[in-house]
């Protein structure tokens, strides 16, 4: 059972450090689109959302890196910034604010439940390593294989899922206007 813990801590340490680090990259390619969605929020005067808009893509690859290398402290500001997000966000959907971009990623996203819900479990699953008891050993070869096979069915899963809801999203908003 411990190895197993280990073996999970290493998954969810890996794949959420792919999800802040494909995030940042998006962020700093479209700098000008993120301080959009950024100010678009709301809930900062047009300056510190700028700042948001340049120090935000530097924090997620600083937590990125920090949860490869395995650091309690990443893991916490990994829970820490995907619940302000959630709660940006809910804050908007409360307001009757849903075309508005997540500033997610690449792609704009329109704010919905789901990305709310999505953030508070990805939470929850950085947090979830730091309380499993794991072996105090590193990893061998035959276990980082492992590791990296699931993480990577992990993230195909992840954006299976947010392709599956896109295309829902399209079909929903097609059957509505007929």
């Amino acid at each position: 059972m411990n190895d197993i813990a280990s073996l999970f801590t290493l998954v969810m340490r890996l794949a959420l450090a792919i999800l802040f680090a494909t995030a940042a990259l998006a962020k700093l390619r479209q700098r000008r689109d993120f301080y959009a969605a950024a100010l678009a929020y709301q809930l900062l005067p047009p300056r510190q959302a700028m700042g948001i808009a340049v120090i935000l893509p530097w924090t997620e690859v600083a937590i990125a890196l920090g949860l490869i290398a395995g650091f309690s402290a990443a893991a916490y500001a990994a829970a820490g910034l995907l619940l302000a997000y959630a709660l940006a966000m809910a804050v908007n959907l409360g307001r009757g604010r849903r075309n508005l971009d997540c500033g997610c990623g690449a792609a704009p996203q329109a704010l919905s439940s789901w990305l709310v819900l999505r953030n508070i479990v990805l939470a929850g699953a950085a947090l979830a390593p730091l309380y499993l008891a794991g072996s105090q050993r590193p990893p061998g070869p035959a276990e980082l294989l492992v590791a990296a096979t699931a993480t990577g069915v992990l993230v195909l899963l992840y954006i299976a899922g947010h392709r599956l809801l896109k295309t829902k999203k399209v079909s929903d908003s097609f059957s509505t206007r007929k």
